[in-house]
C-alpha cells in the first residue's frame, strides 16, 4: 500500500510539474536576404509534447511557422523556415529573410494536461537592408535643478533618444571617478520610459543631489544589434572643478561624444514633463476616488433594498 502511495505521489507531483519555455534573445537586427537563428530553452515538456513557433507581426494575429516534437521531428506550416533542436533547445531557421518576416517570434507549448499554452518572452527581428535602414537616434540630456531634490534628497538626471525604434535603444550610465575613470552606475537607479508612437525612449537615473553636483556622468546610447559607433553624451555643471593639465594633442576618438552643462532650470521641456506627469498622477487618483464612492454608494442601496 505504502508502494501505491509513494506512486500516486509521483504522478501527482509529475502532472503539476510546469513547462517553462526561456528566449533569452530580445532584439535580433539583421540584413534583408541573411539568415538568422531564433533559440528557446524548454524545461518541463511533457512526454510527447510539442514546442510551437509563432511569427507576429505588429497589429496581426499569431500564425503558426511550425512544431518540433519532443523527439526532434518538425512539422512545418511556412515556407524558409527549418527546425534546429538540440537537447532542451528547440529553435528555428529563417533561411532567407524577407521584409515582411520582420515582428516578433514566440515559441510555445501546451502545460500539463493541455488546459494552457505557455508562451516565452518572445525574440523581435528587425530587418534592415535598402529604404529600411536603422537611423541613429538624436540624443539629449537634462542635468537636474540645483534648488528642487525629494524629500529623500534624491533628483533625476535625464538621457533622450528620439528619432528611431524605441525597442532598439539601450542606454548606459556611468559616473566619473576621482582617478578619472568611468564606472557604470548600479542598474537599480536607472528608469526607462518609452513612447512608441513618438519614437522617443527616454532613461531616467535617480541620484543623490550631493552626488549630482559633484560628479560628472556619461550616457551612451547605442541600437540593440548594432555595436558601431555608439553616442556619448557627457553630463557635467560647469562650476564642478576639473583638474589643470596640458591640452589634449591627439584626435578625439571615433565614437561620438557631447557634453551638456547648466541645469534643466535652463530647459523648458523638463518642467513640461514634470507638469505632465503630475497631472497624470492626480487624474487617475481622482479616477480612483470617483470608482470608489460610486462602488460604495451602489453596495450601500443593495444592503438598503435588501433589508426592505
Amino acid at each position: 500500500m505504502l508502494i501505491n502511495l509513494c506512486t500516486v505521489v509521483l504522478i501527482m507531483i509529475h502532472g503539476v510539474e510546469s513547462v517553462s519555455l526561456n528566449q533569452t534573445q530580445k532584439v535580433l537586427v539583421k540584413q534583408k536576404g541573411k539568415s538568422v537563428s531564433f533559440t528557446c530553452e524548454v524545461k518541463g515538456l511533457a512526454s510527447g509534447g510539442f514546442v510551437h513557433w509563432y511569427h507576429k507581426k505588429d497589429g496581426e494575429t499569431f500564425k503558426r511557422i511550425l512544431y518540433i516534437s519532443e523527439s526532434g521531428t518538425a512539422t512545418t506550416e511556412a515556407t524558409g523556415f527549418t527546425a534546429e533542436k538540440k537537447g532542451k533547445s528547440y529553435g528555428i531557421k529563417l533561411n532567407t529573410i524577407r521584409d515582411e518576416q520582420a515582428g516578433m517570434y514566440y515559441c510555445a507549448s501546451w502545460e500539463g494536461s493541455h488546459n494552457k499554452k505557455v508562451f516565452g518572452s518572445g525574440t523581435r527581428l528587425y530587418v534592415t537592408g535598402p529604404g529600411n535602414t536603422v537611423e541613429s537616434p538624436k540624443v539629449s540630456g537634462y542635468l537636474p535643478s540645483k534648488k528642487y531634490s525629494d524629500k529623500h534628497g534624491k533628483q533625476t538626471m535625464l538621457c533622450h533618444a528620439s528619432g528611431t525604434v524605441p525597442y532598439l535603444v539601450k542606454f548606459t550610465w556611468a559616473k566619473k571617478s576621482e582617478t578619472e575613470e568611468w564606472t557604470a552606475v548600479p542598474k537599480e537607479d536607472v528608469v526607462e520610459q518609452s513612447y512608441k508612437d513618438k519614437k522617443i525612449v527616454t532613461s531616467m537615473m535617480i541620484v543623490d543631489k550631493n552626488t549630482a553636483e559633484n560628479n560628472s556622468y556619461q550616457c551612451t546610447v547605442t541600437i540593440d544589434g548594432i555595436t558601431e559607433n555608439p553616442q556619448i553624451l557627457e553630463m557635467k555643471r560647469e562650476d564642478i572643478k576639473t583638474a589643470k593639465g596640458p591640452s589634449p594633442t591627439c584626435p578625439p576618438d571615433s565614437e561620438e561624444t557631447m557634453q551638456i552643462s547648466g541645469d534643466s532650470e535652463q530647459i523648458s521641456s523638463l518642467y513640461v514633463f514634470v507638469y505632465a506627469y503630475g497631472v497624470m498622477i492626480m487624474k487617475n487618483g481622482l479616477y480612483f476616488c470617483v470608482v470608489s464612492i460610486f462602488l460604495l454608494k451602489r453596495k450601500a442601496g443593495r444592503k438598503k433594498d435588501e433589508s426592505s
